[in-house]
C-alpha cells in the first residue's frame, strides 16, 4: 500500500527527519508515535503530498496522479472556514468526489452532526469540530486513511465510539496511518506501530512487543487516557 523510504526533511538547518523507512501493507492499522516535535505531523503531510520532502522516495500502491482520491486526511488543525455552515462543508466534499447525498446523511449521523448541519462552523464545540473533520476524511472513502491525533477534543463516549467505527472500517479492509499520543489507543487498534526518535526510525514492531518490553521509557511518547 506504502513504501517510505530514506525521507529527510530540512526547517533551516534544523534536520527533523533523517532517512525515515517503513512500510504499510494493505489492511494495516498503524501507529505512528514519538515526542512532540520528533516529526510526525511532518512525516504525514509528506505523505500527503502537503509538503515536500527534500529527500527519499513514497511509493503508493495506486496511482499517484489519484492521490486525493484515494486516501482520506483528518489534519491535526482542522482548521474550516467559520463562515460556511456545516451542510456547506459537505457540499463543497460532497461535489468534489461526486458522491451520492445518502452517504454524506450517513456520515452525519454516524458522527451526531445531523442535529447542527445548519449551524456555523464557529458556533461548534471543539468534539464537533474534530468529528467533522473526521467526517470529511471519510467522504469519498478512501482506500487509505490518515489520521493526526484523531481523538484530540473527543470526550470519553465519543472516542470510545470512534475507536470502535474504526476498527470496523479496519477490519473491513481499510488501512490506515495513525498519528497517536494514547497508549491504550495505539493497543487496541494498531497491529503495528513505527517508534520515531530524533527524526528516525528507532523501531518498527507491534504494539504488545513494545509495551511488554519497554513500557516504562515509553511514558514519554504517550499521554494517560481520560
Amino acid at each position: 500500500m506504502l513504501q517510505v523510504k530514506n525521507i529527510t526533511k530540512k526547517y533551516g538547518k534544523k534536520e527533523v527527519l533523517r532517512g525515515v523507512t517503513f512500510t504499510v501493507e494493505k489492511g494495516d492499522f498503524l501507529a505512528i508515535i514519538g515526542k512532540n516535535g520528533v516529526g510526525k505531523t511532518t512525516l504525514v503531510n509528506i505523505i500527503c503530498k502537503l509538503l515536500k520532502q527534500d529527500g527519499g522516495t513514497i511509493s503508493y500502491g495506486f496511482d499517484e496522479k489519484k492521490i486525493y482520491n484515494k486516501i482520506g486526511v483528518q489534519t491535526q488543525s482542522g482548521d474550516f472556514d467559520d463562515r460556511l455552515k456545516v451542510q456547506d462543508m459537505c457540499k463543497l466534499w460532497k461535489k468534489i468526489y461526486k458522491v451520492e447525498q445518502k452517504k454524506v446523511d450517513e456520515l452525519l449521523e454516524r458522527f451526531e452532526l445531523t442535529d447542527v448541519k445548519k449551524q456555523y462552523i464557529k458556533t461548534l464545540s471543539g468534539g464537533q469540530k474534530q468529528k467533522l473533520n473526521i467526517l470529511l476524511s471519510l467522504i469519498n472513502d478512501p482506500d487509505l486513511l490518515i489520521l493526526d491525533e484523531l481523538t484530540t477534543s473527543l470526550d470519553a463516549i465519543s472516542r470510545h465510539e470512534m475507536r470502535k467505527y474504526l476498527k470496523m472500517l479496519n477490519n473491513q479492509g481499510k488501512t490506515i496511518i495513525m498519528i497517536s499520543h494514547y497508549m491504550d489507543e495505539v493497543e487496541e487498534l494498531c497491529n503495528k506501530v513505527v517508534v520515531l526518535k530524533d527524526g528516525k526510525v528507532e523501531q518498527t514492531t507491534t504494539p504488545q512487543e513494545l509495551l511488554g518490553s519497554r513500557y516504562g521509557s515509553l511514558q514519554e511518547y504517550f499521554v494517560e487516557s481520560v
